[in-house]
């Protein structure tokens, strides 16, 4: 039987459990839940809850391939998933806690008759802004998009939350971003409209299309960009969202649009006062403020095998724990988040920011639940068309097609391997990697140089056991940026080596994705601490030589890390030693640019794969990268 709880905020009882050992209830998220683990493990003894850390912007379409290659956690976390992945989530319709959500976002998780998936609380999002500035400067709140414009032009006329290149305006440029912002704009005069109401269902149903119907959803974004209030380079590539959330802190970025957790961070670090705005009409209608569930939870359909049904049961309880205003507000606490879908739920304390409270209470709260798949590549897009590389004709042509395809994947085999190479709780940024070694092996020996390196955050997904398709690769290396070849000497070397242990540990828990994933060289370092960075100890050549001080070594890098989008904003992971493009920062001293390869690691891994596929494809770990603290 079951154990639910109840559901109307009464108290909750621990279960003692005596003697036995716990039941480990795996979850990936990709931030730690302490609120949460607590809450369950004081509530339910008998349960371990463990959370597994995975990389921002991954979760969703990564998460389908671990469940389909038998990796998936007990409980998973995903969109509102689409397609075969459905048969790996169990169906929830018959458990109580299910009526505890309000039935409008309860009606978008049902699929094919089942309720699989129940919403985790959602985040606002609207107009970030600097309240002290613009108060200071006479500066008018703006009520419609006309004077949001406006009020951004004279921002930029008179240096007022101004960067150092004179925008005044920011969007972080995650394809994810990106998506909400665009559909945000249109919510006051489309989606919140009958017309948009319609249009939205019959594109759920493949009778819509968006050429012709929401190409203007990019007017405002491409007005901001076109009188350079707003800088386009974010949107040409995955932006590092610390730029802007420190520009905001320091009064060196009027606005922003994202979510209230940015909201509150910024807020808790700022001597700046700041509020937000709702999203405005450009046609007399009434603002609407934005909402988003931070994910869906599901339960992964293999516990409902014979074998496995007290972890199946704990699923439940957990599900059920979490559907409770302890459970939203332990989450909440953890996540950020600032909005509840249970049916009766008051907020433990005032999340909600004074310029959107109006929307809330007169009901003009909309909830974007288009599937992520499909918002994420709307939104990249949406990227192509803002950062200048497609017009918006053929850029809504391929959203159209892929909406009426369902997103196929081009199924090219490209080879095979004989064991899973895993990423996972961020190890790619923090230590030797199966599939680390397999990609800078790629790159070493098809550009044929001395020594490659693997930037940690170029690698986002896993390879599995058996068939390798082209897709697979395109969650493994999702990003462009090009390899090139450079010249150095070993002080370079062993710079770049430093630089890249400087983000294993960073304010917000997560690993940056500078970290040096290597092949041709070995290297140690020690861990990072409360008070000190990691620090590089020694390096050698992959036969445990030294490094010649006098000789000159090939290494392959990509075009990022040397500069070609800079340094400023954190571009290029502070690779500053290896600069040969960038005209803003210092050339580097003993680099040469030796070629520009046009490989990137998704071709030179694919190209590598089909080389030696009839070999074996073959990756260990082998003592490359150590830890001195391990080794002590």
């Amino acid at each position: 039987m079951i154990a639910l709880l109840c559901l109307g905020g009464c108290s909750l009882q621990k279960t003692e459990a005596p003697g036995q050992d716990r039941i480990v209830v795996t979850m990936l998220y990709t931030s730690e839940l302490p609120n949460l683990e607590k809450l369950v493990e004081d509530t339910y003894q008998d349960i371990n809850l463990q959370i597994e850390r995975n990389t921002p912007g991954t979760i969703d379409g990564e998460t389908e391939r671990r469940l389909r290659n038998g990796h998936g956690s007990d409980i998973v976390t995903s969109t509102l998933a689409t397609g075969d992945v459905l048969d790996y989530f169990a169906d929830l319709s018959a458990d109580d806690y299910i009526s505890a959500y309000q039935s409008g976002i309860m009606h978008k998780t049902v699929r094919e008759g089942r309720n699989l998936f129940i919403p985790l609380p959602a985040q606002y999002y609207g107009y970030i802004y600097n309240v002290t500035l613009a108060q200071e400067n006479g500066l008018s709140i703006p009520t419609t998009q006309d004077e949001l414009v406006a009020m951004l032009k004279k921002a930029k006329t008179n240096h007022i939350g101004t960067d150092e290149n004179g925008y005044v305006f920011a969007v972080n440029g995650t394809p994810m971003t990106t998506a909400t912002f665009a559909i945000a704009t249109k919510i006051p005069d489309f989606f919140g409209l009958s017309e948009g109401i319609q249009w939205l269902n019959d594109m759920k149903n493949g009778e819509a299309t968006f050429q012709g119907s929401l190409e203007s959803c990019l007017d405002l974004p491409l007005e901001i960009i076109e009188k350079e209030y707003m800088d386009p380079r974010p949107f040409t590539t995955v932006s590092n969202v610390a730029p802007i959330y420190e520009k905001m802190c320091n009064g060196e970025m009027l606005m922003a649009f994202d979510n209230v957790t940015m909201l509150d961070q910024i807020r808790e670090n700022s001597s700046y006062e700041f509020d937000m705005l709702p999203m405005l009409s450009s046609e007399g209608n009434s603002a609407w403020t934005v909402s988003a569930p931070t994910a869906y939870l599901g339960i992964n359909k293999t516990l409902t095998e014979k074998g496995n049904e007290d972890k199946l049961d704990a699923c439940r309880r957990i599900f059920g724990l979490l559907s409770t205003p302890e459970g939203q507000d332990a989450f909440m606490r953890d996540s950020g988040a600032t909005y509840s879908y249970l049916v009766d739920y008051t907020p433990s304390s005032d999340l909600i920011p004074d310029g959107i409270k109006d929307c809330i209470a007169n009901g003009y709260s909309y909830n974007i639940s288009i599937p992520n798949d499909f918002m994420r590549y709307f939104g990249n897009r949406c990227n192509a068309v803002l950062c200048g590389q497609k017009d918006i004709a053929s850029a809504f042509a391929e959203i159209d097609e892929y909406m009426q395809n369902g997103g196929s994947q081009t199924s090219t085999l490209i080879g095979t391997i004989s064991h899973d190479m895993l990423v996972e709780n961020y190890n790619v940024r923090q230590e030797e990697t199966e599939i680390g070694n397999l990609i800078a092996d790629a790159a070493k020996e098809m550009t044929g140089v001395d020594i490659a390196v693997v930037n940690g955050g170029s690698i986002r997904g896993s390879l599995y056991e058996g068939d390798i398709y082209s897709y697979d690769l395109d969650y493994v290396c999702p990003y462009q940026n090009q390899i090139v070849v450079l010249e150095v000497n070993s002080d370079v070397i062993r710079s770049m080596l430093s630089n890249g242990l400087t983000a294993m540990k960073r304010n917000d828990e997560i690993p940056g994705g500078r970290f040096l994933n290597v092949s041709g060289l070995k290297y140690s370092f020690t861990s990072p601490t409360a008070d000190s960075l990691a620090q590089l100890v020694d390096v050698t050549l992959a036969d445990g030589s030294l490094l010649d001080e006098n000789a000159k070594y090939t290494i392959a890098v990509t075009d990022y890390m040397a500069g070609i989008s800079g340094y400023s904003d954190n571009n290029g992971d502070g690779f500053t030693m290896l600069n040969v493009y960038s005209s803003d920062s210092p050339k580097a001293e003993n680099v040469k640019l030796v070629r520009e390869t046009g490989y990137t690691f998704q071709s030179i891994l694919k190209e590598y794969i089909i080389r030696h596929n009839n070999e074996g494809i073959v990756s260990q770990i082998e003592g490359r990268i150590t830890s001195v603290d391990e080794n002590e």
